[in-house]
């Protein structure tokens, strides 16, 4: 029987969980050459783990759906993100598969290159998947888990429970599904309210020639928000039928491994506590990618609250006061007007 939600959670995620070891290079070698690195860090990470780290430090109290390997680096995954506050009542341990372990190297422009196993990941099933998410507001889910099976089919559950549960459902859709499974991909979007991606995957996974077809096209499908990352560039939030955009802090890059997962944990604690205009969550979540790329390392080493509240301080006078009074609005007492997890979805924008 899978583990309850427990009843003051108020997102779920489902995703990976895996140790990460980062190695700060200052030039790839050549083909059968050598390279030594000059740095190495490791700890927990996973696409999904960090959004939930990254929720936990901006006060949103979160649980994880996972499954790591009955072994000595499983244990130390779920202890380490344990340790920021991020629920692991839900993640399963498996003797089938080993923890998965991805290597990370980092360049000195900051650009992280991932070579990932995905091991234990894979194999979370349905069974683990809780009957009810409870009181809980919004599950959001990696696009990793629609690699492979059983983790596609417990990443489908999950989105139909929560979708009878009253929740909201948002997906990160990373670059390699939209590559390996492009039809699952598209399959999964009618169960989605948010997606989040990077600009280029959404035209190849749409077969569009610009930034705002592809995202026109993946609201036809039902998502009433849609998010195309854009690198330094920041991002394009589309919805309605419209665009929107947000300014893009400067900060000096380090290491971009969870930009984008921190991008997505702003985007989820906008829908929670507000503001609900669309160009001031495009401004927190842009403000919650550069603070994690101003940083070197993912998971319990990613920007929490201070630092997050540092880059937002110097946004622009326009966006600023708006979204500091959010981040001092605690999200379990959400303010008069703010969104609510169970709130109707929007009516899709037509195709163009």
């Amino acid at each position: 029987m899978p583990a309850d939600v427990p009843d003051d959670v108020e997102v779920v995620l489902l995703g990976d969980l895996n140790i990460d070891l980062h190695l700060d290079i200052p030039a790839y070698p050549a083909p059968g050459g050598d390279g030594v690195a000059s740095r190495q860090r490791m700890g927990f990470g996973g696409s999904a783990a960090n959004t939930a780290v990254v929720l936990a430090a901006l006060g949103v109290r979160t649980a994880l759906i996972g499954c790591v390997g009955d072994d000595d680096l499983g244990a130390q995954a779920v202890a380490g993100l344990s340790a920021t506050g991020v629920g692991t009542g839900l993640i399963r341990r498996t003797s089938e598969e080993r923890t998965s372990l991805n290597v990370i190297t980092v360049t000195p422009d900051g650009e992280r290159t991932m070579f990932a196993y995905r091991g234990a990941s894979a194999h979370l099933d349905v069974g683990a998947v809780p009957s009810s998410f409870s009181t809980a507001r919004h599950l959001h889910v990696s696009g990793y888990a629609l690699l492979a099976e059983p983790q596609r089919s417990a990443a489908i559950r999950a989105a139909a429970v929560a979708r009878r549960s009253g929740l909201t459902v948002s997906l990160d859709v990373p670059v390699d599904p939209v590559s390996a499974v492009p039809e699952q991909l598209r399959a999964f979007l009618p169960a989605v309210d948010l997606v989040v991606i990077g600009s280029a995957e959404a035209r190849r996974l749409m077969d569009a020639d610009d930034d705002a077809t592809a995202a026109e096209r993946i609201a036809a499908g039902g998502v009433s928000l849609v998010a195309l990352t854009r690198g330094a560039a920041g991002s394009l939030l589309w919805s309605g039928g419209q665009g929107f955009s947000g300014p893009v802090p400067a900060v000096r890059p380090v290491d971009s491994t969870g930009a984008g997962d921190s991008f997505c944990a702003g985007l989820i604690f906008t829908g929670l506590n507000g503001p609900a205009d669309p160009a001031l969550r495009a401004a927190f979540a842009n403000a919650c990618g550069a603070a994690a790329v101003a940083v070197s390392g993912a998971g319990a080493a990613l920007a929490g609250r201070e630092r997050i509240a540092a880059v937002v301080a110097a946004l622009p006078d326009e966006c600023r006061g708006a979204l500091q009074r959010a981040m001092r609005a605690p999200v379990h007492e959400r303010p008069p007007g703010a969104p609510t997890g169970a709130e109707p979805r929007l009516r899709p924008a037509a195709p163009a």
